[in-house]
């Protein structure tokens, strides 16, 4: 009788690759309450996401070829209809969308379908002034018709959820504010001499490191470019270690290699043992061009981390200048470089940094409530 009181939910996320949202789709998979919810899956084949998802018991995935990232009308058209036939079929009971394309096709798909209940988060809106005026005219529209059939629509930062409203794509009555939260793992020296020795970091060594997938919004570019300008003034007392993966691999090796970098600056890859490594790092940079709510900087908070990052998107709200680390504005790197010197210039100050983030961190970004939070808004 239980089994049949449980609600069919399907959490539907564009791409399957390492990212925010898809750790999140992951979390909600993985926590939510069993004995309430049958969950399904479904995303682009082929990605890390598929992976772990298929390592947890009673959650169903489908994969998704239709499901790009790109523009495409005829692709997009296809894969409205096969969204649409899978929802029909599949007696959902809630759709609960994520990512832009997925977001926008996803829910009208859902509302044709008759899904009763339809959830999105907007893990930072996909309209931005890097895009041309007829594709934000296009996306603008198109998220103004998804918010009409959005039961409600979650949003990861106060930020987005302004932007959200200034651009009239849901009503404010429909809007929440939910703060992505991650696993805490607590830190341990053990580990952070252990990740030094293991990549060849040097005891000694100030490291900054850095957690993204190598793609032009994350600006992987612009992080190689601080570690140039900090490793010209001193060879000696400064490591590097980017992890993650991505397009912008190839010229990023390019660059380490063009400013003789090889040996100082770490290209370590996707790994699976990320909150471990950040346990290596002594500052945590991140210099994204938009953000929603990035996990990273919450799992470097967490690991006791100070963090220098651009204010974008939700940063704002999660880094405090001058408590937590320090927040830089605008496209030059060089405010950035000078307030990692100061980090690095001060263990003492990076400590109690870093012990303060990992307290915010605790009181804002728990998964426990995240998860709670979202079945509140099932409900």
């Amino acid at each position: 009788m239980q089994n049949m009181l449980r609600q069919k939910i399907m959490q539907l996320v564009t791409l399957s690759e390492t990212g925010g949202a898809q750790k999140v789709v992951y979390f909600l998979a993985a926590g939510l309450d069993r004995e309430k919810y049958e969950v399904t899956v479904a995303c682009g084949p082929g990605g890390e996401l598929v992976e772990w998802l298929e390592k947890l018991p009673a959650v169903k995935v489908i994969e998704l070829d239709c499901l790009k990232r790109e523009i495409s009308p005829f692709q997009d058209f296809l894969c409205f209809f096969k969204l649409y036939r899978l929802f029909k079929s599949g007696g959902y009971d809630i759709v609960h969308c994520h990512s832009s394309k997925a977001g926008i096709l996803g829910r009208l798909a859902a509302h044709l379908a008759g899904v009763p209940k339809i959830f999105f988060t907007a893990h930072g809106w996909g309209i931005g002034g890097h895009q041309p005026f007829w594709l934000r005219l296009v996306y603008t529209l198109a998220e103004r018709l998804a918010g009409r059939v959005s039961t409600r629509v979650a949003c990861v930062s106060e930020y987005d959820r302004d932007k959200g409203l200034a651009l009239k794509l849901v009503d404010a009555a429909k809007m929440a504010v939910i703060y992505n939260g991650v696993p805490d793992n607590a830190p341990s020296k053990v580990d952070r001499i252990a990740v030094r020795q293991e990549l060849n970091l040097g005891a000694g060594s100030v490291v900054i490191g850095t957690v993204m997938r190598l793609s032009p919004p994350k600006q992987p570019l612009l992080f190689l470019e601080a570690t140039r300008r900090l490793l010209a003034e001193d060879s000696e007392r400064y490591r590097f270690l980017i992890v993650g993966d991505g397009p912008l691999r190839s010229q990023c090796r390019e660059f380490i290699s063009q400013n003789k970098l090889e040996g100082q600056v770490i290209l370590a890859g996707n790994r699976e043992d990320v909150q471990r490594l950040l346990t290596g790092f002594d500052i945590f940079a991140l210099f994204s061009a938009y953000e929603g709510l990035p996990l990273t900087i919450i799992e470097a908070m967490l690991a006791g981390v100070p963090v220098v990052a651009k204010n974008v998107g939700g940063v704002g709200e999660m880094v405090v200048h001058g408590e937590t680390g320090y927040l830089v504005q605008g496209p030059d790197i060089g405010p950035a470089v000078e307030q990692i010197k100061e980090l690095a210039g001060s263990e003492e100050l990076r400590t109690k940094m870093g012990l303060a983030g990992r307290k915010r961190a605790k009181e804002l970004f728990d998964l426990d409530v995240m998860i709670a939070r979202y079945e509140k808004l099932y409900s």
